[in-house]
Formats: structure tokens, sequence, C-alpha cells
């Protein structure tokens, strides 16, 4: 399998143009290449930030990345949808959802 995505599956027509996905093997080879370490020692340290985001997400912590953005846990009210095959009501229980605020760095426009 590829690690491109094809243009058809996103939804957003200015995100088709250049459409590349980066997964996390991407990431751990360009940190063992900048810091001159083994992909393994490489991906324990990746693993080991994306465990402490998660966890600080989990306990509703806002994340500032400085240069990067801010992650930020907001809640997500309840609601009604439908179900397509009867049409019949289905309630959304609450929940809460992850927002991403790029910082000036990376921002596109």
């Amino acid at each position: 399998m590829t690690d491109e995505i094809k243009p058809s599956m996103l939804k957003n027509s200015s995100l088709q143009r250049n459409a590349r996905l980066v997964i996390k093997q991407d990431i751990v080879g360009k940190v063992a290449r900048k810091m001159d370490i083994t992909k393994v020692k490489a991906e324990i340290a990746v693993d080991a930030a994306f465990a402490a985001l998660r966890e600080a997400m989990r306990r509703g912590e806002r994340i500032e990345l400085r240069g990067f953005g801010v992650f930020v846990v907001k809640p997500r009210k309840s609601g009604i949808g439908r179900n397509p095959r009867t049409g019949a009501e289905v309630p959304i229980p609450p929940g809460k959802t992850v927002r991403f605020k790029p910082g000036k760095e990376i921002r596109f426009t």
C-alpha cells in the first residue's frame, strides 16, 4: 500500500493540490537522520512524545508547542442524528474532540 493519498479522498479542494500523507515512519526517519541515531532509538523517542501528548489530551490539558501550534480538548454537544438507511432519529451523546490551531510559522495563506 502506498503512503500517497488520492485527491478524490479529500473533500476540501484546496487540499487536493500536492497532497501527500506523512506517516509515523517518515517522522521516525527524519528524527533519526537529524539526531544521527538509529531508527529504533528515534522510534522510541517519537513514541514517547506521542504518548505524552496523548496523556495530556486525555486529562483535558491545553498543549502549546511554540512555532507549531496549539491542541485544545473541547466538549462536543449532544445531538440528534439520522440513520441513513431508515431515516430514524438516533441520539448522539456528548463527547470531547481535539482542535488544532496552527502557529504563525505554519499557517497557510
